[in-house]
């Protein structure tokens, strides 16, 4: 399996239609792609107990994917369209669509997928087509790397004995040193957070078929979803943000729930916002209008530092910008 060279492309022509070049895809650390043929098994009444004929049904497609994040390149095909020349004063960002489709500046772009071994004399490629994300999960820790686990569906899936040329990516990964997380309606940073995780869902309709096609048309964006949670040292600085965030009344010192009738919503505009840096690498991964959903504070006997958990939701992000990144 070391061996296996992942790559993915644009599609530019019709839905569902190879991309002409491919792009390769960094520090890959698991791929999987899979296809069903949906088949159709016959059965009478009086022709016995078992099935008689076998047809093609609907054939369906998924794939995921699970890398160290070197780029955000790949995201687009999750979230929308790459503009930005990636440099400090023009950063590289990520808008969120409104729509699928392979042409236009803010569509969500459909993208090509191929997994190569060369291992033996004869290449084995396994290739996927009209593909569209639909979720993926950003996650880091001490002493690891930001890691992306994102998955896909695909409209078809294909087997060949050739690939694209490809060259490794060597370029460093982020990692979870340095870097600020931040919290708040104009956001301040957070001390001793210890993990986190940003997740992303599209709300992807891919109930697209019509009777004279064994494949998906064109998939729809659904209702976006933004998640994310956080562990971070306890400390009394937090009462003021994130208690406070969370259980919205305070009096005399005292955190306790609103009664959901004189305040009706939680504190508005709040941002999760997460800078990285990786030597002159550099990316912001932003939330906005975020609220907390639920928070946790576990005590163990012998069990060193009590650490708050804090999970949220986020509407949008930021100035519908969610992921930018640069290089200086």
């Amino acid at each position: 399996m070391i061996y296996d060279k992942i790559q993915y492309g644009s599609e530019s022509s019709a839905y569902g239609t190879e991309a002409s070049s491919y792009t390769e895809l960094g520090r890959v650390q698991s791929s999987d792609i899979t296809p069903t043929n949906g088949l159709i098994y016959d059965r009478g009444l009086g022709e016995g107990i078992n099935a008689s004929n076998t047809y093609y049904g609907p054939f369906t497609a998924t794939g995921s994917v699970s890398f160290d994040v070197v780029s955000f390149d790949f995201l687009k095909h999750w979230i929308g369209a790459k503009s930005g020349a990636g440099t400090s004063g023009d950063h590289y960002i990520l808008t969120e669509a409104t729509y699928v489709d392979v042409s236009g500046a803010t569509s969500l772009v459909p993208f090509s997928f191929e997994r190569m071994n060369p291992e033996e004399s004869t290449d084995s490629v396994e290739f996927a087509t009209g593909c569209v994300g639909t979720e993926f999960t950003l996650s880091g820790s001490i002493g690891s790397k930001l890691t992306c686990d994102a998955s896909f569906v695909a409209q078809k899936t294909g087997f060949r004995t050739s690939g694209e040329t490809y060259t490794p990516i060597t370029d460093p990964a982020f990692i979870m040193l340095n870097g600020t997380w931040k919290w708040g309606a104009t956001p301040s940073a957070l001390s001793g957070v210890r993990s986190f995780n940003i997740s992303y869902n599209n709300g992807l309709i891919i109930d697209t078929r019509s009777i004279d096609s064994r494949f998906i048309s064109k998939p729809k964006l659904g209702q976006r979803v933004y998640t994310f949670e956080t562990s971070i040292i306890m400390s009394s600085d937090l009462s003021s943000t994130i208690i406070n965030d969370f259980y919205g009344y305070e009096s005399g010192g005292v955190y306790s729930p609103e009664d959901g009738s004189t305040s009706i919503s939680p504190t508005s505009s709040l941002e999760f916002k997460v800078e990285l840096v990786n030597g002159s690498n550099y990316a912001y991964l932003q939330l906005d209008e975020c609220a907390i959903d639920e928070i946790s504070k576990p005590s163990n006997l012998g069990g060193g530092l009590v650490l708050l958990t804090f999970k949220g939701t986020a509407r949008e992000g930021k100035g519908n910008v969610p992921i930018e990144w640069w290089s200086t």
